[in-house]
């Protein structure tokens, strides 16, 4: 099927909105660090095994797998961690609503560092992310909330930390870029910013005794949270992710990709049971359509 891709893209999103609701229950249970590192070392095993079975990519230099780690570093250490506090704190709905500001921090970062050119129409769909934000910010009831909207006074330190996630996921990907561009076997780097990932949360692990008395007390319904975070996000995910980019416009597939904040919304309302408002779904409509102005002018 021509159209596959479409079906792929969208798969992605739906993946992200899934884990969200698993990770926030289990992010609570185990502490944001001690569950970063739980499912981040799953994702790196698994990943690290596939490459073991089907080779590693050969092509890569050592610089190559420096600026992936560092990668790693920023975008599953400083991320992850950003991203999981933000989620407690402010819920699915909202969380991935802030996850869309990585294209307008992409933007800043390419300006500052790159010297890259912003255009008009990359401006406007940046603002549109933040009126979209602000949106669902102003419509957030305190009084009203349900199982999955975080803490009653965690909206500004959730934000922070989730617009925080998205800087360094900018970052992360930026410091990547040249290597994936260079032809750089997807998987391969992936374990490789997995690898790294693990391996600097596993610091934080160690000098803390609360977390490892977390990780050894660890409910089975905890792990199999986390297990399936592991699986459907980096695993499934990235695999449905890859493939829409292989087959279908970039722009577009980006696109769709990000329609989390608006696929999450259903899936709270079934799960949660806790009906989101108007302003909850047009502040979402809003941040996707901000997010498909930067990228239908990249």
């Amino acid at each position: 099927m021509e159209s596959l891709w479409v079906f792929a893209a969208l798969g992605t999103a739906t993946c992200f909105a899934v884990t969200g609701l698993l990770a926030y229950d289990a992010a609570r249970a185990l502490g944001v660090i001690a569950f970063s590192f739980v499912r981040m070392a799953i994702a790196a095993v698994g990943f690290a095994t596939y490459t073991m079975i089907t080779g590693f990519d050969a092509t890569m230099q050592v610089s190559d797998i420096g600026l992936l780690a560092i990668s790693g570093i920023l975008g599953v250490f400083l991320a992850d961690t950003f991203r999981y506090s933000a989620l407690v704190r402010v819920g699915p709905q909202l969380q991935t609503l802030l996850n869309t500001t990585t294209a307008p921090f992409a933007l800043l970062l390419g300006f500052v560092i790159l010297g890259q050119v912003v255009s008009g129409m990359s401006l406007v769909g940046a603002g549109v992310i933040f009126a979209g934000i602000l949106l669902a910010v102003v419509s957030r009831d305190p009084s009203a909330l349900g199982r999955f909207s975080g803490d009653k006074d965690g909206t500004v330190r959730g934000m922070l930390f989730g617009m925080a996630s998205a800087l360094m996921q900018a970052g992360s990907v930026l410091i990547a870029a040249p290597v994936m561009l260079a032809g750089a076997d997807p998987v391969s780097a992936t374990a490789v910013r997995s690898a790294a990932g693990a391996g600097s949360l596993l610091f934080p692990i160690i000098m803390s005794r609360k977390n490892r008395e977390k990780i050894r007390t660890m409910t089975p319904t905890v792990a199999r949270q986390a297990l399936l975070v592991a699986v459907i996000g980096p695993g499934l995910g990235m695999t449905l992710q890859l493939y829409a980019l292989a087959n279908g416009p970039v722009g577009i597939v980006s696109t769709l990709s990000t329609t989390t904040p608006l696929i999450v919304l259903p899936l709270v309302w079934v799960v949660g049971k806790s009906r989101p408002g108007l302003f909850s779904w047009l502040g979402a409509l809003i941040g996707v359509i901000g997010v498909w102005l930067i990228v239908s002018t990249a």
